[in-house]
């Protein structure tokens, strides 16, 4: 039976805007994961303050 790893990161965005900040940083994240060996197999988001709108993002990886 094949060994299989997971992991998990949990980027901290602050606001709901996508600015190209956050773009570059996520591409950069999966880049390096990808690279790896690693394969994103869920995403998960939550908001965390709704006052000021902010929200942390969940990338679930495995890697056989």
């Amino acid at each position: 039976m094949a060994k299989v790893e997971n992991d998990l990161d949990i980027y901290y965005a602050v606001g709901n805007a996508n600015t190209q900040r956050q773009e570059n940083e996520l591409a950069a994240i999966m880049k390096k994961r990808n690279s790896a060996g690693w394969k994103l197999i869920s995403t998960s988001t939550a908001i965390v303050d709704t006052k000021n709108l902010f929200s942390n993002l969940y990338l679930f990886w495995e890697k056989k």
